[in-house]
Parts: structure tokens; C-alpha cells; sequence
């Protein structure tokens, strides 16, 4: 029971983590396919859009979210001691946690597959689907090796120990010392 219960507790950290960040990914990676499809009527230009709308929405979330954790964390530091410091955080956090995921998204997997997807099923809608779970899974195949070997470099959320009543429903955040 032990082990499902860690298991259990790792996924749901893992979606607190990245479903904000798929979320706006998605819908930029689709929107811009679509969009960009629309114009042209080319695979080749979608799949370019989607690649771009992926990690434009994707590390827009990712990186104020990190701000916005390493900013709370800093409230000790100066004013602009504490931007500059929060802003330096969160590119290293980001760097690190989605670097080699990205680049092997990016460069081969996520074009490859939405340029392949449509042509391998006959239908845009349902290539691009396949697409997206394929070009996901690789990329968090990576981003979680990253996120779980080098959390002490990650600005991240954590719940704070329960008090004296038990109560542990406020967040606190994890940075390293700077």
C-alpha cells in the first residue's frame, strides 16, 4: 500500500505541476496548427506552427509560475534585488527542468510527428491528436528524469509542514540558497 500510495502522490505532483503548463501549450501548439494550416494548406508550415504554439504558451506558464514561487520565496531581498534574483531563478529552473526535453521535442519529435501524423491517418484532426500524445509522452518522458534528478536546482512549490492543529494547506516554496 505504501508504494501505490508514494506512486499515487508522485503523479499528483506531477500534474500540479504540468497540467497548467500543457494546458496553455496545448492550446497554442493547436491553435497555431490550425491556424497556420488554414493559411497555407501545408503540413509542413502547421507543423512548424504547432512546434512554435507548443513552446511559446508551454514556457510562458513554466516561467511565471517559477517567478511567481521564487519571487514569494525572496521576499526577504530588496525590491529589485528580489525581481532580478526571482527572474534568474526562474531561467535556470526552467533551463534545466525543460532543456533536454525541449530540444529533442523541438528539433526531431513534436515536426516529425505533425507532419507524419495526418499523412499516417488519412485525417488532419485525428494525425494531429496523435501527434500531440506522442510528441507529450517523449517530452515528459525527459522533462520528469530532469525535474526529479535535479529538484535541488528547480524553483518549486511545496505544502508547507502541518502545524501544531495538523493544518498544511498553505504552499511554501523551495529555492536554493543564492
Amino acid at each position: 500500500m505504501g508504494d501505490k500510495a508514494a506512486r499515487r502522490q508522485k503523479i499528483g505532483e506531477w500534474l500540479r505541476r504540468y497540467l497548467p503548463c500543457e494546458i496553455a501549450g496545448t492550446v497554442g501548439e493547436l491553435g497555431g496548427a490550425a491556424l497556420a494550416y488554414a493559411i497555407t494548406g501545408s503540413l509542413a508550415a502547421a507543423a512548424v506552427a504547432a512546434t512554435i504554439g507548443a513552446s511559446g504558451g508551454y514556457y510562458a506558464a513554466a516561467y511565471l509560475n517559477a517567478v511567481r514561487w521564487s519571487h514569494r520565496a525572496l521576499a526577504h531581498r530588496p525590491p529589485l534585488a528580489r525581481l532580478v534574483l526571482a527572474n534568474l531563478l526562474a531561467l535556470r529552473s526552467v533551463a534545466v527542468e525543460f532543456g533536454p526535453a525541449e530540444l529533442i521535442d523541438s528539433v526531431i519529435v513534436r515536426p516529425i510527428a505533425f507532419y507524419a501524423g495526418p499523412l499516417l491517418f488519412g485525417n488532419v484532426a485525428a494525425g494531429w491528436i496523435f501527434a500531440k500524445l506522442v510528441s507529450d509522452v517523449g517530452f515528459y518522458a525527459c522533462a520528469i528524469v530532469s525535474y526529479e534528478r535535479f529538484a535541488g536546482l528547480l524553483v518549486q512549490r511545496r505544502p508547507r509542514p502541518a502545524n501544531q492543529e495538523g493544518e498544511s494547506d498553505e504552499p511554501t516554496t523551495t529555492v536554493p540558497a543564492v
